[in-house]
């Protein structure tokens, strides 16, 4: 039996939100659903970060939202003027895709009740939208009842999303095309510390690659160092 059922939804509700704004956005539908979660969340923040964040990312989609948003998400991970985003665990692990990392989650994906093509997406195994909607499912199971769907779910975590996440949101954070998706970096980040105190996993301590020469970060940027103020349990679906 799950015995924090609340939580355990409210985290597979972040990771549809995560999921969902990383990957492409076509759709009034998903504008929509984005929007639904953001409210959500702005009712029970993780702290005053997050809650400003959050009414940022909702004025931007106040105004012609599908638009706007699809220019924003083309100029930050499509154009080739603007900063490389990777979304590859193997990327931030090795400086390329296609590395062990990729090996590593087909074999969770594998080792689930889950299979690939139930997840509808052509995006490799460490992918990181394609891990934030497998963790979605995990959790999601774990509500149901599936206890080894909640433990794969942290292994998930802490062999893959947990070596990359700062990184990455460190990257959304100081792009220079973004708007909603520096915005979501704070939100990641909050969610990211509280999945490790939930979880009971250390931040990952690994030495940047030398190969990875083509993702610039700021050195000088602090970073995020912020408590979660509030547990998850007032999120329901």
């Amino acid at each position: 039996m799950v015995k924090n059922r609340d939580i355990e939804q409210a985290r597979a509700i972040y990771y549809k939100f995560f999921e969902t704004i990383f990957s492409f956005i076509d759709t009034d539908k998903q504008i929509d659903d984005i929007s639904k979660m953001l409210e959500l969340f702005l009712n029970n923040p993780m702290s005053e970060e997050s809650k400003n964040a959050i009414k940022q990312m909702i004025l931007v989609l106040e105004n012609d939202s599908l638009k706007t948003l699809k220019d924003e998400q083309n100029a930050v991970f499509v154009s080739p003027d603007s900063t490389f985003v990777p979304m590859s665990v193997s990327y931030f692990d090795e400086g390329r895709d296609d590395g062990q990392k990729r090996v590593k989650a087909a074999g969770f994906v594998f080792g689930s009740k889950f299979r690939k093509n139930e997840f509808h997406t052509n995006d490799p195994d460490d992918n990181i939208t394609f891990l934030f909607s497998f963790m979605n499912a995990l959790i999601n199971s774990g509500v149901d009842g599936d206890e080894e769907g909640l433990k794969l779910a942290k292994e998930v975590f802490k062999e893959l999303l947990n070596e990359c996440l700062d990184e990455f949101a460190d990257i959304l954070y100081i792009h220079e095309k973004g708007d909603f998706y520096k915005n979501s970096a704070v939100l990641l980040g909050d969610f990211i510390e509280f999945e490790r105190f939930y979880l009971g996993i250390d931040p990952s301590h690994k030495s940047s690659s030398k190969e990875r020469t083509s993702v610039v970060i700021k050195k000088d940027r602090k970073p995020f160092a912020k408590r979660v103020e509030r547990d998850m349990n007032e999120i329901k679906l």
